[in-house]
């Protein structure tokens, strides 16, 4: 399976590692580096480093929150792009993310061809990372007590039901009024609701999961291997990952020291 991430400038050093992390570890096929805010030439560097391995790509402004950092617009159309025209199968990262074991079980931990990683914490349903409006406009408000689902892990094979899944996200996420606000917002519905703060993509991911019946329950033991435990123990202080297990390690850098750029 090839590997998807996006990056702006700030996120170099931390795709690197990520990159990385994949060869040793992952599939090490192509990986379709995705990119906006960043000076081209500053991108030099993945192709010395990993030469013909690299596809690089530009995010394109497609609509005006194109290329707002806390939007998050550019995750999606980088999972589109590349399941939709680049590759038949593709594991979409976070650049912060690094892989830490090998991947032998991926592929089998499949549902319907792709890898969806939800919560288990009623804080973490989507009323409270949801805003009315874009329950509204995806016509969605079954989906309110439902889980979120991890948008910085997906795995995709490119079927039918696959491509029309991102192709909707990507058209859902080009409308302001299921897209925004960004992540400075503060109660967006105003304090008297429910909404903490609107989750951008992971939202609409999470509403299109529930909306094409597509839910993929909490496995104690896919989210030891590739779950965003950083999030869960957060809201859960009793919640112990076993770190043996760990494939992906969510947002690595908070660890600090970039531990394979030099590998």
């Amino acid at each position: 399976m090839d590997l998807c991430t996006v990056i702006s400038e700030n996120f170099i050093s931390q795709a690197i590692n990520l990159i990385q992390s994949y060869k040793i570890y992952s599939f090490n096929k192509k990986v379709h580096l995705y990119y906006f805010n960043t000076e081209k030439d500053k991108l030099k560097i993945f192709k010395d480093l990993f030469g013909d391995q690299i596809v690089l790509k530009e995010v394109l402004p497609v609509c005006a929150h194109a290329l707002e950092p806390r939007v998050f617009f550019y995750k999606v159309y980088a999972i589109n792009e590349c399941l939709v025209n680049s590759t038949k199968s593709m594991i979409y990262s976070d650049s912060a993310n690094c892989f830490v074991n090998k991947t032998y079980d991926l592929e089998n931990d499949l549902v319907d061809g792709s890898l969806f990683m939800p919560y288990r914490h009623p804080r973490l349903a989507n009323k409270y990372w949801t805003t009315k409006k874009c329950f509204e406009k995806m016509d969605a408000f079954s989906a309110a007590a439902m889980p979120q689902y991890w948008a910085g892990f997906q795995v995709y094979k490119r079927t039918i039901d696959n491509v029309n899944f991102v192709t909707e996200m990507l058209d859902c996420m080009k409308d302001p009024e299921i897209a925004l606000p960004d992540t400075t917002v503060k109660y967006p519905d105003g304090k008297t609701n429910k909404c903490i703060e609107h989750r951008q993509d992971q939202s609409v991911l999470s509403l299109l999961v529930d909306k094409h019946n597509r839910h993929q329950y909490f496995d104690i033991h896919k989210n030891d291997r590739y779950g965003d435990w950083q999030t869960i123990v957060s809201f859960n202080s009793s919640y112990r990952h076993n770190f043996d297990q760990m494939v992906l390690s969510p947002r690595e850098s908070k660890f600090g020291s970039f531990r394979y750029l030099t590998q």
